[in-house]
């Protein structure tokens, strides 16, 4: 009995299982975003004229900066490369967007952007996991300097 109610009310205790899973989170977000970023870019001369511009530097240029946080960022996150700052900036586009959006528009129209940021937020703060290019090259490094100091 001990064993369900550990099982059902505590962590897994399966560092592979967490791993895999930001993994998981890591490419859905990030394909996504990334269909958010490229729909964009695509679209960028019919968007730059009316573009949401929350920081007063012009709409072509807070499109830009969206555009290169979506698509940069996404597909950083994606490949587990520096995933807590791709996060950090995604969630501050993301945030943006839905304080933006929400204050022209109302909270229906801000509510994807809110759950995105969520979820950028919990990747910044939980880090990619494991399975992802970052913890491959650190991994690397370490194991250079454990044996450059024998």
């Amino acid at each position: 009995m001990d064993k369900l109610l550990a099982l059902l009310s505590g962590r897994n205790g399966s560092h592979r299982i967490e791993d895999l899973l930001l993994l998981l989170l890591r490419l859905a977000i990030g394909g996504a975003m990334l269909t958010h970023g490229v729909g964009k870019l695509m679209n960028f001369s019919e968007l730059a004229p009316t573009f949401i511009d929350p920081f007063g530097i012009g709409s072509a240029p807070s499109l830009v900066l969206a555009m290169l946080a979506e698509v940069l960022g996404s597909i950083a996150l994606m490949l587990g490369i520096l995933t807590r700052i791709s996060a950090l900036v995604l969630l501050f586009t993301m945030g943006t967007a839905a304080y933006a959006v929400g204050m022209l528009k109302g909270w229906a129209d801000a509510e994807l952007a809110f759950i995105y940021s969520l979820v950028y937020l919990t990747l910044m703060i939980q880090g990619g996991g494991r399975i992802g290019l970052e913890h491959l090259w650190l991994s690397k490094r370490r194991k250079a300097k454990a044996l450059a100091k024998e």
